[in-house]
């Protein structure tokens, strides 16, 4: 997998644009967008209502421009768009959190684009020029609509273990577990960002407490289609050694470490001020609820499997499968949640291996691949992957 490359443009506004709180309440609406060749090949996006700063950034392998538009949502009419020559292949639409919509142009070559706003009837169209010379005999080219509504990108939430007052497990060598997870998942957010049709968001991304129920409350904010918590291992016995990946296991754990870990990670929650998950409710609202966690815990199961496969190829792993614990960060019921044990900071050795940047990218690279084929194979409709899965299943 290439490193993300990004090019990020500051805004060439220069027309003192600023959205308020009324602003922010009624967002503006994507209403098209299409490719004009002139002397450069640009885009001509319209947007209806007031307009943000849009924040543009390319990236490689293949050659993608993203546009993130402020504030935005796409008419009801809008479609992916491909053209058939030109720089340009394909348009294609996704509504992020936070209210951001998102336009993915993916390009047969590598642009070097600038932008402006301009006015536009009762909105505004945002003008890109992408830098390349462009083709009068594309300037009417027909384009293939491909029917159905806009896509999105899947969500993926990364919890960096532990953090702020919350120190996680502490090695022999005064490694502290808070550190080596942040460094991990803001490894693993890079190689995500640089993942077609996959969105990462990180729940924490400085040293600080959050609590656990906090931890699911963010990642559902953030339309989370998957979570996945990163902690570095540690047992009683300092010999225990290699990678492990956990799914929610309701009824007791598989396995002696399974239980002393979950045990032990609640307990931190609770002495750092965490509060318990929200006790039951009415009969059947618990019985909905444990019937929408059962689909979800078999997909955690799927999702598992998959980056514990990678993670086998990089060393050693505790357990040759998924494991189950009772984890408090794990019990989303609608979100397919795994926590992945990097390695045994209780281990001299794996404390220091835990410490080397080269370790922690093959971390990082092997929960990304287990993620993201999991998700290319089950990520929810009305996601890009879902659609071109779909497509695929058609073609035969």
């Amino acid at each position: 997998m290439n490193e993300l490359s990004r090019r990020r443009f500051v805004s060439l506004l220069g027309m003192g644009l600023v959205i308020g709180p009324q602003g922010l309440a009624r967002a503006s609406a994507l209403v098209g967008a299409r490719v004009v060749h002139q002397e450069t090949v640009s885009l001509h996006i319209d947007i209806d209502g007031g307009a943000g700063t849009p924040t543009l950034f390319t990236l490689d392998s293949p050659p993608r421009l993203v546009i993130d538009l402020p504030n935005t949502v796409a008419a009801s009419s809008m479609s992916v768009v491909e053209h058939g020559s030109g720089p340009v292949s394909r348009i294609r639409y996704g509504q992020q959190a936070g209210g951001v919509m998102r336009v993915v142009v993916d390009l047969r070559r590598s642009v070097s684009p600038s932008f402006r706003l301009v006015e536009r009837g009762t909105g505004h169209r945002l003008l890109v020029d992408l830098g390349v010379k462009g083709d009068p005999a594309l300037a009417r080219s027909s384009h293939r609509i491909v029917e159905g509504a806009p896509l999105r990108d899947a969500i993926v939430a990364i919890d960096a273990g532990h953090g702020g007052k919350d120190p996680g497990a502490i090695g022999q060598r005064q490694t502290r577990e808070k550190d080596v997870t942040l460094t991990v998942a803001r490894r693993l957010y890079r190689r995500l960002s640089a993942t077609h049709g996959i969105t990462p968001v990180m729940i924490r991304d400085s040293d600080t407490y959050i609590a656990l129920r906090d931890r699911i409350g963010r990642a559902r904010d953030r339309h989370a289609d998957v979570f996945v918590s990163v902690h570095a291992d540690a047992f009683k016995r300092l010999e225990a050694h290699g990678s492990s990946v956990y799914a929610l296991n309701r009824d007791g754990a598989t396995s002696e470490a399974a239980a002393w870990l979950a045990k032990s990670e609640n307990e931190s929650a609770a002495l750092f001020g965490d509060v318990a998950l929200d006790g039951l409710e009415p009969t059947l609202r618990q019985t909905l609820l444990d019937l929408a966690q059962n689909t979800t815990l078999e997909a955690s199961m799927d999702m598992g499997a998959e980056v514990l496969a990678d993670l086998k190829g990089i060393g050693a792993v505790h357990k040759p499968q998924v494991e189950q614990a009772n984890f408090a960060v794990l019990k989303s019921p609608d979100i397919p949640s795994v926590l992945v044990e990097t390695a045994f900071i209780s281990n001299l050795q794996e404390e220091k291996k835990l410490n080397d940047p080269g370790f922690q990218e093959q971390l990082a690279v092997a929960i990304g691949n287990g993620v993201s084929r999991f998700l290319a194979r089950r990520a929810p409709d009305g996601t890009l992957l879902a659609a071109e899965r779909r497509q695929a299943s058609e073609r035969g």
